[in-house]
């Protein structure tokens, strides 16, 4: 039970906070990439933006990514702040699947930086990029102690999705304070890939939960179970926002209705606060227990 993970210590907190936050620019510099990509119509100066967003946000990720290591090494240590810069330890965790990991998302980070390069080379490098990060996030945690591949596969299309969807935010938010006729232009081109992208986010969460737990019945009598239970309904707030964006928000933009804009910035700006209160929650279980805990 929750309880039973309580009270929290300093680490604790400080490897979820790291974690969380890793998992936000990661999805950033990911995201930022495919919808360069994926989403046509963005006026000049978000494409412009972007470009800039995402090498900020990789070299962000890669900075955390390093701290999370040095978290590692102090809870292998036993809470050991003296010991974050221990060579061995650091050396002991590199060993394993983090370490296999951290490479393959550090290569999706210096291919995420190629986003810089222009025309379709720059898009190819960012989706490989995006491809490459989400892969490393299949290849440790919880999926990483499944047998098969299957699962690791369904991590990575959950991840893309995930970082699609998170990617569209900030140029949507910034679009829609400027130019109206553009905002609705993206939010329609955005929903009209989003109806693919929803039910394989959700089909993908849903295999792994049954997966990795057993099912509803027995994961949510585990503090496993019960943070993902909240992750969940986080997230069911995440759909539902998205169902008024699509269906009553982006309709109004295009009408050209004035409150529009400011609805949608709302929106938008619920939306990644619940994003973000999923990915604590989501550092929380993996740091703090596993599947059968």
């Amino acid at each position: 039970m929750l309880e039973s993970l309580l009270p929290l210590s300093v680490i604790d907190l400080t490897a979820i906070a790291v974690k969380a936050a890793g998992y936000l620019a990661f999805l950033l510099a990911a995201g930022s990439a495919l919808v360069l990509m994926v989403l046509a119509g963005l006026p000049g100066a978000e494409v412009r933006f972007l470009r800039r967003l995402v090498p900020a946000m990789a070299l962000l990720a890669a900075v955390l990514a390093a701290a999370r290591l040095g978290v590692e090494v102090v809870i292998l240590a036993g809470d050991d702040w003296g010991a974050i810069l221990d060579f061995e330890l650091m050396m002991l965790i590199l060993q394993g699947p983090t370490g296999l990991a951290l490479g393959v998302q550090g290569l999706g980070l210096l291919l995420l930086m190629g986003v810089m390069l222009p025309g379709m080379i720059g898009l190819i490098a960012g989706f490989l990029g995006a491809l490459a990060v989400a892969t490393g996030f299949g290849l440790t945690g919880h999926t990483a102690t499944v047998d098969g591949w299957w699962l690791n596969a369904l991590i990575i299309v959950h991840l893309l999705g995930l970082s699609f969807w998170v990617g569209i935010f900030i140029p949507l938010y910034r679009v829609a304070s400027y130019d109206l006729g553009h905002a609705g232009q993206v939010a329609a081109a955005f929903g009209r890939i989003a109806i693919w992208v929803v039910p394989i986010l959700v089909a993908a969460g849903v295999l792994t939960f049954q997966q990795l737990t057993g099912g509803v019945g027995p994961a949510i009598k585990t503090s496993y179970g019960q943070l993902f239970a909240i992750k969940i309904a986080l997230f069911s707030g995440v759909l539902l926002l998205a169902a008024i964006n699509k269906l009553s928000l982006t309709p109004a933009l295009a009408r050209g209705e004035r409150l529009a804009p400011a609805k949608m910035r709302r929106s938008l700006m619920l939306e990644s606060l619940l994003i973000v209160a999923i990915l604590l929650a989501t550092a929380s279980f993996t740091t703090l227990t596993g599947p059968q805990g």
